[in-house]
């Protein structure tokens, strides 16, 4: 192989395990893991590495793709070598799903006499799934760790304790599945019942039998007199009311038990996918699971949650006895000024880069991309790993294979397709979504808001109101803004969703801190908006925060617009503006004193394309992602493959899959290497695809 073609391997196998999603092995070709080799933390020293193998239960916070997941394998990785703690990786969407009874049969059983009422059969279910998930996830580490040689000699010294060990979680594993009842009777009322029988037969016989037979004998017999007979009966009648019981303190005992004899004083659960419930699930899993693990497991338990901004219940668990980070940009890199901050973000995706081009083949990040386009890179990627993936993936497919250069501008057309292809579809399918007309138009009215900030940003090309923006020598960037800290909530879906990044938090020109967003690079590239700041002079720090940026009006203006804020029993209707206080007691109807204030955010721009929508082409969120990712690949997708863009499992796409496959939108019928391909069906393009670029 030349050397040319070795670092197009490596470039290629780079852009691969960079977009790989949620729990994707790094492994090489013979199964080895290579997190260790490839692993590089977002801080010096390893220091997010460090935090989360302290003994604290930990929260991890950030949006898809910024490795939380990946931080997660290294540190499971970690504490293999340790020898008094133990990891289990749950993912607990998995496990709360798994949990989940069919709404048509639990509406039947609860209606049941003496079943058990519906929350409590959730908490029953979620209890037993979870237990199930952390004792299988402590068979497979301790699998891991009896390879390595202090295990062995542990077991040297303590015969037959491993064995024990595996025989005892296979048995607190049964018991988890077996019914256990107790005994809630407080009282028990005895009640006797006497029954007599009487019958008096009286009869007078006489008489004298004989029987002559070939044998000589005689046989008499005679009877006479009267008789009678009576009976008693005591029977004594009570019910025993028996509770459905599952003590989960008594099951950590004992696991604590089993784990202390091989000396493990700790176990570390790795929480995945928390912020992938719905909030009544979240809130279920923390106070019926976490929290009170956390809060009496005498040490022994530490979780480890990954979730994202803004999507959090943290319930009883004690926020001032916790560790959380926080892997985006401003959080890690912002506490200095906006430059320190970009010098660091960008030395992070060098970093990145470097690590996995390396490992790859002979290669390295200045044979593929000169420092401007390393600052282009973090502009597109916003140092998100996930992003950087695709970029590379994308620009491997459309330049590198072509011999092509890799520069800005490679980089722009790069995140272009990327916004098209995986950002917008947020907009794009949620048309389809099967949910009320109300959620639907609650996701299209911040297409609204999105509209109206990516306008004013191609208003302000030519204006010439600001001195910074005078000063340009062509066009003036716009790509960033600044609105009122207060208002940055309003913001939290576009940001979740890639359409926005918070950049940095300073003061204004008028000395009030204000929070400055950066627009998709991608978008920008689409919309022809200069990215970035003038970076000439000192002051041109402060270039965001120029008045001419501030877009706090056009949220208002939004609000005032689009935003209703209604009581669910009476219909008042409250002012944007009265939103805080409502919110101060708990969204109380003011005027009722009963009902409950509930927020709705409207599109009256997209009201009638909403509208439009035949009710029979609604499809739940997971078929929508199915096809969108059949729908933007070149080729046929195993279920693997599709699990992997839409960070969930193979299984969950195959079920789905032949549902979709029924109504004429999916194509199974092609195998490869064994495997099922799924491919969209024209009817699918045609219904789904064909004016997607018009919403």
């Amino acid at each position: 192989m030349r050397v040319e073609d070795a670092k197009l391997v490596a470039f290629r196998e780079t852009a691969h395990s960079l977009k790989l999603y949620r729990r994707a092995e790094l492994a090489d070709e013979d199964g080895a893991s290579l997190i260790e080799a490839l692993y590089v933390d977002p801080l010096p020293d390893d220091s997010v590495l460090r935090t989360i193998l302290k003994p604290n239960t930990t929260f991890i916070v950030g949006r898809r793709g910024t490795g939380k997941s990946t931080i997660f394998q290294r540190a499971q990785q970690e504490l293999r070598g340790s020898k008094q703690t133990i990891s289990a990786y749950v993912d607990i969407k998995t496990v709360y799903e798994s949990s989940q009874i069919d709404p048509a049969m639990l509406d039947r059983l609860v209606k049941l006499d003496g079943t058990l009422p519906q929350p409590a059969l959730e908490k029953l279910l979620l209890y037993r799934g979870f237990l199930n998930a952390v004792i299988y996830a402590i068979r497979e580490e301790l699998s891991a760790k009896i390879a390595r040689s202090f295990w062995e000699k542990l077991k040297a010294k303590v015969a037959g304790s491993v064995d024990e060990l595996f025989e005892g979680l296979d048995e607190l594993l049964n018991d988890v599945y077996a019914d256990n009842f107790v005994s809630i009777l407080a009282t028990r009322t005895e009640s006797s019942k006497v029954k007599q029988e009487e019958s008096s037969a009286k009869s007078s016989e006489g008489g004298v039998a004989a029987t002559v037979g070939s044998v000589p004998g005689i046989t008499a017999s005679s009877k006479s007199g009267a008789s009678a007979s009576a009976s008693t009966a005591s029977e004594r009648e009570f019910t025993e009311v028996l509770l459905r019981v599952f003590d989960m303190k008594e099951y950590i005992r004992r696991l604590r038990e089993l784990l202390q004899q091989v000396g493990i004083r700790h176990l570390y659960v790795f929480v995945d996918d928390f912020s992938e419930l719905p909030l009544e699930a979240m809130r279920l899993v923390v106070d019926a699971l976490l929290a009170p693990l956390n809060n009496w497991s005498d040490e022994l338990v530490k979780f480890k949650v990954a979730a994202y901004p803004g999507r959090i219940y943290y319930g009883a668990i004690d926020k001032t006895k916790i560790d959380e980070i926080n892997l985006d940009l401003y959080s890690l890199y912002g506490k200095s000024n906006v430059a320190d901050m970009e010098e660091k973000a960008i030395d992070f995706t060098r970093r990145l880069m470097e690590r996995r081009l390396q490992h790859f083949g002979p290669a390295s990040v200045d044979e593929f991309f000169d420092d401007e386009a390393c600052r282009h890179l973090f502009y597109a990627s916003m140092a998100n790993p996930r992003n950087l993936g695709y970029l590379m993936f994308f620009m491997y497919e459309s330049n590198l294979l072509y011999r092509g250069r890799l520069g800005v501008r490679a980089i722009a057309e790069a995140a272009r397709r990327y916004y098209e292809e995986k950002v917008e579809a947020y907009f794009g399918m949620n048309r389809f979504l099967y949910e009320s007309f109300e959620e639907r138009s609650s996701i299209y009215s911040l297409k609204e808001l999105l509209d109206r900030i990516v306008e004013r940003a191609r208003e302000l090309r030519s204006n010439q109101s600001s001195e910074a923006m005078r000063l340009q020598a062509g066009r003036a960037p716009t790509s960033h803004f600044h609105v009122a800290t207060d208002f940055e909530p309003l913001l939290a879906s576009l940001e979740l969703n890639f359409f926005l990044t918070k950049y940095y938090v300073q003061s204004d020109r008028d000395g009030k801190k204000v929070t400055v967003f950066a627009l998709n690079y991608g978008l920008c590239s689409r919309s022809s908006i200069a990215f970035g700041r003038p970076m000439e002079r000192r002051e041109d720090r402060l270039y965001y925060v120029e008045r001419v940026f501030d877009y706090t009006p056009i949220l208002r203006e939004y609000l005032n617009t689009n935003q209703e804020i209604v009581c669910g029993s009476c219909e008042t209707r409250y002012e944007p503006e009265q939103l805080r206080a409502l919110e101060i007691y708990g969204m109380r109807c003011p005027t009722c004193q009963s009902g409950v204030c509930r927020v709705t955010n409207l599109s009256r721009k997209y009201e009638s394309m909403l509208r439009a929508v035949d009710d029979a082409l609604l499809l739940p969120r997971v078929d929508l992602g199915i096809l969108h990712t059949l729908g933007t690949e070149t080729h046929p997708q195993s279920a693997s493959e599709v699990a992997e863009d839409l960070d969930c499992s193979y299984q969950l796409v195959g079920k789905r899959a032949k549902i979709l496959a029924d109504k004429g939108l999916v194509d199974r019928s092609k195998h490869e290497q064994g495997r099922r391909q799924l491919e969209i069906t024209d009817k699918a393009r045609q219904t789904y695809f064909s004016d997607l670029a018009e919403s």
